[in-house]
């Protein structure tokens, strides 16, 4: 009987432990299956943030691209406008050249008309000259042919007898001068009408090549209105395509604001799944890294959304007080970072951190307890970083504070 009691005793010892046991273990597993459905949540919707920002990072380029494609058609239309107007200034000046060449070669004609007049005149006095001259020396063969005695005979002195030979002679001389004379003159008046007529083939030859320079640099206006009307709808293409860009990325930027909001949300959320367990918040932070260069950036600066220290690569992160890791991962932006939930001070007051531009994988994991000073990872420069260095967030009730207020 007593055998039998004391197994009852044991047996009832023994399903009362069971059941202690069967209790813990569900708390347990609920109490890990909590974060491990928040962190599935927060890197889906840390996926669909990097998925959406890169296509905000796409539109956003093809703006600047749009932009720039702008810029670049305004750039030669200004240049082509420019030549346009160097062109026009020249044909202008072209057609001042051609039109006073047009009035010197009207000029030029008159002069040659006027000198071909003179040369008609002298050619006409030639003419008559050599006339007269022929008629006297056909008198005077007649004189030869005794004419010339009875001539003789009607002289009535000494005198006229012997100057009548000498008086011939002179009348001869004087015709031969007169007719080379007029011959001399004749030819001048043909040189100068000869230099007329050069000067004006000339100017002739002057005018047609400044005309066919006006006619070149007529096409070549043409051309360049062609290219600017060109050059004008490429600029009203790229506009209308930044104005399509433009509405593009107010759309993108919504939906990052919208995706970036939900992860903020979700690693909100990973900390509540922790805020069941009673970790009593200090308020005593220490300094995330033990020695720093000086802070490259400060939060609220243009929307900085933390603080950031510069640092050599490789540098300790610590945590700045103990608690419990509820996020380790890469984000495009923060590279690779950790979340670590503080607890609550004595008011209710939550608090948060969050480390990022590790080097590496964090050396941390998610669920694992920390406490302050505890090594997360090294500084990097991953993600949206230009060199390394330290960012560090701080939330307080879910929402960004100034770390440096609470850092001692």
């Amino acid at each position: 009987m007593y055998k039998t009691m004391k197994h009852v005793k044991h047996g009832k010892k023994l399903i009362s432990l069971l059941l202690s046991a069967a209790v813990a273990m569900s708390m347990t597993l609920s109490t890990v299956m909590t974060p491990l459905a928040a962190s599935s949540s927060v890197s889906d919707l840390r996926q669909k943030l990097q998925e959406l920002q890169s296509e905000q990072e796409k539109v956003n380029q093809q703006l600047k691209d749009a932009q720039s494609n702008k810029a670049d058609a305004e750039a030669l239309k200004t240049q082509l406008e420019q030549q346009k107007a160097l062109i026009l200034s020249q044909i202008s000046n072209l057609s001042e050249q051609i039109g006073s060449l047009d009035e010197e070669i009207v000029n030029k004609q008159d002069e040659i008309d006027q000198k071909q007049q003179e040369v008609d005149q002298k050619q006409a006095e030639y003419d008559q000259r050599w006339a007269d001259f022929k008629d006297r020396m056909r008198a005077m063969q007649r004189l030869n042919d005794g004419g010339s005695i009875a001539l003789l005979s009607s002289a009535t002195n000494l005198y006229q007898l012997l100057t009548f030979a000498t008086t011939l002679d002179q009348i001869v001389n004087k015709d031969e001068d007169t007719c080379q004379q007029l011959e001399n003159e004749h030819a001048e008046l043909e040189q100068q009408r000869a230099e007329l007529e050069q000067a004006k083939a000339d100017l002739e030859a002057t005018q047609a090549d400044l005309e066919t320079q006006k006619t070149a640099l007529d096409g070549k206006t043409n051309e360049l209105a062609q290219n600017i009307s060109q050059t004008d709808a490429n600029i009203s293409a790229a506009d209308a395509e930044i104005e399509a860009n433009k509405a593009a990325l107010i759309e993108a930027n919504k939906a990052v604001d919208k995706a970036a909001a939900e992860l903020d949300a979700a690693l909100n959320a990973a900390n509540q799944a922790y805020g069941n367990a009673s970790i009593q918040c200090s308020l005593d932070f220490g300094r995330p890294l033990a020695t720093y260069k000086y802070v490259s950036c400060y939060f609220g600066g243009n929307g900085h959304r933390g603080t950031d220290y510069a640092a050599p690569g490789g540098t300790e992160i610590y945590a700045v007080s103990g608690g419990v890791v509820t996020a380790a991962a890469y984000h495009w932006s923060w590279g690779y970072y950790v979340q670590v939930y503080h607890g609550k001070d004595d008011n209710g007051n939550t608090y948060s951190t969050l480390y990022a531009h590790m080097n590496s994988a964090p050396v941390v994991s998610v669920g694992q307890p920390v406490e302050k000073g505890k090594i997360l990872g090294y500084v990097g420069s991953t993600g949206n970083s230009t060199g390394n260095h330290l960012h560090l967030e701080m939330k307080v009730n879910n929402v960004l504070v100034n770390v440096m207020n609470y850092l001692s």
